[in-house]
């Protein structure tokens, strides 16, 4: 994998941190915590290079695990949040354990016969996030941190506390977008889109906005996104009540993290616990 940021910290005592770390269809991201005082010490982000077979995400993943020394440390938690687009949302009414395997062949196909299936409970909002990840992947992170808390990404969403107004928060990874419409005190939509070009994600977010008759929504952007880009720029011509995700409030941050902008971390730090 590519390593796109890697801040380590000089010195901290793993005994008393968490490690938390993202696993998603792009690559692989983890920041550092330390408990007690409620402070962000380090993180980073590696790319999955596209060009490359899927099949050969689990072995990168492995790599990197070998090759960083941190990953041998003994944190006091471990906590991994799973990003992957395969995810059904099923109310208590409605779900079958048995019948978990089917939901997901009609839904995405059942070409991935070697994938596993988990399920979330999602107790505020009465339902199950019942998500597909490929089994290698999984037994990969498995076996590098048995003992850690697992959760998939659209879960922590749905469980975070819905503001008042109402917003459309977007996630950029390189190749997709994860997009949260909040509107009238509900979560709308929680999903992830792939694209290529600036003109893909405006018309995902546009499309979505005509789908669910929005005007003039409040844009929130986390992610790897540069202001002066193209793709900023593009999605500027569409929307023009765009905030740029800022750091959490109650937190800390070491020097190095607060050097960059707030926005390009802030999704990894918003994941913090996933018990």
């Amino acid at each position: 994998m590519r390593t796109v940021f890697e801040i380590l910290p000089p010195a901290y005592e793993p005994e008393n941190c968490s490690l938390i770390c993202e696993v998603s269809n792009e690559g692989f991201s983890y920041c550092i915590k330390e408990e007690e005082a409620n402070s962000f010490l380090g993180l980073a982000v590696y790319h999955f290079d596209k060009t490359k077979p899927a099949v050969g995400f689990p072995i990168a993943l492995q790599v990197i695990f070998h090759q960083k020394e941190i990953f041998s440390k003994n944190f006091k938690k471990v906590c991994v949040v799973y990003s992957f687009p395969q995810s059904v949302l099923i109310p208590f009414s409605m779900y079958n354990r048995e019948k978990n395997q089917t939901v997901m062949d009609m839904m995405f196909g059942d070409v991935d016969s070697n994938d596993i299936i988990l399920t979330d409970v999602i107790a505020d909002q009465s339902m199950y996030n019942c998500y597909r990840l490929p089994a290698a992947t999984l037994e990969m992170v498995k076996t590098q941190f048995p003992n850690a808390s697992i959760v998939h990404q659209y879960s922590l969403i749905l469980k975070n506390p819905v503001e008042e107004n109402d917003r459309l928060s977007v996630i950029f990874y390189s190749q997709k977008v994860l997009v949260d419409l909040v509107k009238e005190g509900k979560h709308q939509l929680v999903n992830s889109y792939d694209y290529t070009s600036p003109q893909d994600v405006s018309y995902i977010l546009l499309n979505i906005c005509n789908q669910f008759s929005i005007k003039n929504i409040h844009l929130k952007i986390s992610g790897l996104i540069e202001e002066n880009s193209a793709l900023y720029k593009e999605i500027y011509k569409y929307f023009d009540n765009i905030e740029l995700s800022g750091f959490r409030e109650g937190y800390k941050y070491s020097e190095e993290i607060i050097t960059f902008p707030s926005h390009y971390f802030s999704y990894i730090f918003d994941i913090d616990s996933c018990e």
